[in-house]
């Protein structure tokens, strides 16, 4: 892994940059520093001037190549994460490719051009963002980590010096000054640093039908399969009287018994899980019973929100 990113260093593996306008979104950690709420938060932000287009591997699909989101894909086709950027914003181009070099050619032939969002593109080096953008999560950032098997980075810490910003995610709600002050000191590049925290909607979504999730007194089910559910488990215990909680692996690929096993467990209960397993699970489990829990990026300070809004944009 080092050696492999000495040879991008130095230019004997090459790193292309495209003339299409590109922001890459990625981390040193396996998982769970919330970078596909960072690509949502981006998606909204330019699709107001641009038309937008993401580019993502897209982990755990069955399918292999090229492959361009449309009315026929789905979470298998594309993968769980780029089929919830497409199914929240259906107006997005999402692609997906194992070579982005081969995703990022097709995406320049599209008219109009478009603002391109590299999603997971830290260490896939063989496309260079016009701008790179690291989230590491406030709980444990990448400086208190260590590289696989001793920690949960997939390179050494010093592979930030590639990004251009970043983003300090799941900040706590009272987070204060001198939390932030002491917390920067511990950064030693010198990069623009936001911090931003999850925004968790009050309204439970099931495809067009919403349910106000504040007045919910009945325990339910919650199902995750992401890579840290801690936040959103902590977020729901301050604000719901009793649930239970089936946990899964990140992605995972739910089989016809797990499917059984959830419907089992549930009963007659409301089930809660995410947006990205939402779209895994709303063909196959009860869709009278099943809701997912939409969030969003929030920037502890408007200050923050607008300058880091400046810069991307600018690209």
């Amino acid at each position: 892994m080092a050696l492999r990113n000495l040879l991008f260093n130095f230019g004997i593996l090459p790193s292309k940059t495209y003339s299409i306008s590109s922001v890459g979104v990625g981390n040193l950690s396996m998982g769970g520093t919330g970078k596909s709420v960072v690509v949502m938060y981006l998606i909204k932000l330019f699709k107001k001037d641009h038309p937008v287009a993401v580019l993502s591997r897209g982990y755990g699909r069955k399918t292999k190549g090229l492959v361009m989101g449309g009315t026929n894909e789905n979470a298998s086709t594309l993968g769980d994460e780029p089929y919830q950027f497409l199914r929240r914003y259906p107006d997005t181009a999402v692609v997906v490719s194992e070579k982005r070099t081969l995703g990022m050619k097709a995406l320049e032939k599209m008219t109009p051009p478009r603002k391109v969002i590299l999603d997971d593109v830290m260490q896939h080096r063989w496309v260079r963002p016009k701008l790179m953008i690291m989230t590491t999560s406030f709980e444990r950032p990448y400086f208190e980590d260590f590289v696989v098997p001793m920690g949960g980075l997939r390179e050494f810490q010093w592979g930030i010096k590639r990004a251009d910003i970043l983003l300090i995610t799941r900040s706590p709600e009272d987070l204060s000054e001198l939390q932030k002050e002491q917390y920067l000191k511990k950064i030693k590049v010198n990069i623009p640093v936001f911090f931003t925290k999850i925004n968790y909607a009050d309204v439970w979504s099931q495809n067009n039908k919403r349910i106000n999730s504040t007045v919910l007194e009945e325990d339910f089910l919650l199902v995750t399969g992401i890579a840290n559910p801690n936040h959103l488990v902590d977020h729901l215990k301050k604000n719901y009287n009793a649930f239970d909680h089936l946990k899964f692996k990140d992605h995972h690929d739910y089989s016809d018994s797990d499917c059984q096993m959830i419907q089992d467990r549930a009963g007659k209960r409301i089930i809660l899980t995410t947006e990205k397993d939402y779209v895994k699970l709303a063909g196959v489990l009860d869709s009278k019973k099943l809701y997912c829990i939409p969030i969003e990026l929030e920037f502890v300070s408007e200050e923050e929100r607008n300058l880091f809004d400046k810069m991307v944009k600018a690209v």
